[in-house]
């Protein structure tokens, strides 16, 4: 249960409006047209491409900011500053002291504590879902912004609730100029070259690089940002390594035919390339292969937190009779299935069922019987009871 902070506009669940649903965005052009057009390339504003977006509202919101597991942060500041930043865990108190204005909170994949909101991410199918981050929201005063920035990620920016003022300027780098502000990386100048006020439903597409900055017009500003992972090589490296290295026993470099050096003082050409061959050698594909399906399919946080409104989810669409957990990755690799960075081998008959599964997030009762096998369902059981799904 999330603590009430009266400071915050609070609206319970009996106030939502009758057509209460769950969050949804439809695209206004095809996928192909848009993936063509606009995909890492051009930013594209979409009017009323979002809906359903009443929940979670300012004061849950502040609750979850405050829970030791969720990461947030409060960014006050304006114009050209000063700006400060306060990360979590935050006091209870912190909303007191902010004022009426010009502040702004960020809760970091706010998908993962509450599934609810993850369901959004079914209407980004034209996109493969190991690419999805995850989604952060704000909750933004009058005046209210993070400053002029980039992200180095794709993003789309989803008004919920009060505008937003938005100027976009031009595809910038780590090169770019900086304000003296390290921990938000503020740019020092940002050119506007487009302007959009968005109002409750509207979507800003912002591919990478593309230098922004929102400015809540008025209290009340909640703007979901849906965030697409952009894997880091270095970091896939890494993992790639360790993996293998976990497979490999240790070898060491061996020269029992070597002839007399010429001379003591360099790296012979032989020698260099036998060093190379050997840790090469220790790359094993089928641990490759297990490095990557692991890495893309572990959540950015660890262990299932809170538990899912089933009660919530049914009333805004009773055709729903399962969901998956908002933490939950499940990646399919032939035969085997990834759950949150761990590998299930699936019988033949398990296979549809983990397929259905994999693609999205709820799921139909027709959807299901359609799949359901004695093995599949003893599968499904054992993923319900561990909370990776979960029945309504």
């Amino acid at each position: 249960d999330h603590r009430d902070l009266h400071s915050f506009p609070t609206r319970r669940s009996s106030d939502l409006p009758a057509t209460a649903q769950l969050p949804s965005f439809t695209l206004p052009l095809t996928p192909a047209a848009f993936l063509r057009e606009y995909w890492q390339k051009r930013p594209l504003f979409m009017p009323g491409a979002a809906s359903g977006l009443d929940q979670p509202d300012a004061n849950t919101l502040a609750g979850l900011a405050l829970e030791e597991s969720v990461e947030a942060r409060v960014i006050t500041g304006a114009g050209n500053g000063p700006w400060s930043v306060l990360q979590s865990p935050l006091d209870d108190n912190v909303f007191e002291t902010l004022g009426e204005k010009n502040w702004t909170l960020l809760v970091q994949s706010v998908d993962h504590f509450l599934t609810e909101t993850s369901l959004l991410l079914d209407d980004f199918a034209f996109l493969p879902n190991w690419r999805v981050e995850d989604i952060m929201i704000s909750y933004a005063a009058k005046g209210g912004s993070v400053g002029p920035h980039f992200d180095r990620y794709d993003v789309f920016l989803i008004q919920a609730s009060g505008s937003r003022r938005w100027q976009i300027g031009d595809v910038c780098d780590e090169s770019s100029p900086r304000q003296a502000t390290d921990e938000l990386k503020l740019l020092a100048q940002m050119p506007v070259r487009e302007e959009f006020i968005a109002q409750p439903g509207d979507v800003l597409y912002l591919p990478p690089g593309v230098a922004h900055h929102g400015v809540a017009e008025d209290s009340d500003c909640i703007t979901w940002s849906v965030g697409f992972r952009a894997p880091d090589y270095q970091m896939l490296m890494a993992e790639i390594a360790g993996e293998c290295l976990a497979e490999s026993d240790s070898k060491l470099f061996t020269d029992p035919d070597r002839g007399i050096t010429t001379d003591p003082s360099i790296l012979a050409d032989t020698d260099r390339q036998q060093l190379v061959r050997g840790a090469l050698d220790l790359l094993h594909p089928e641990a490759i292969e297990r490095a990557i399906y692991r890495w893309l399919s572990t959540p950015r946080l660890e262990g299932l937190e809170f538990a899912v409104d089933e009660h919530h989810i049914r009333e805004r669409d009773s055709d729903v009779s399962l969901v998956r957990h908002g933490s939950v990755r499940l990646l399919m690799q032939g035969k085997l299935a990834w759950l949150n960075g761990e590998a299930h081998t699936l019988t033949e008959q398990q296979q549809p069922l983990v397929q259905l599964l994999a693609s999205k997030r709820r799921y139909q009762k027709r959807e299901l019987d359609a799949v359901m096998t004695p093995t599949a369902r003893e599968l499904l059981h054992e993923w319900i009871e561990q909370g990776y799904f979960s029945p309504l």
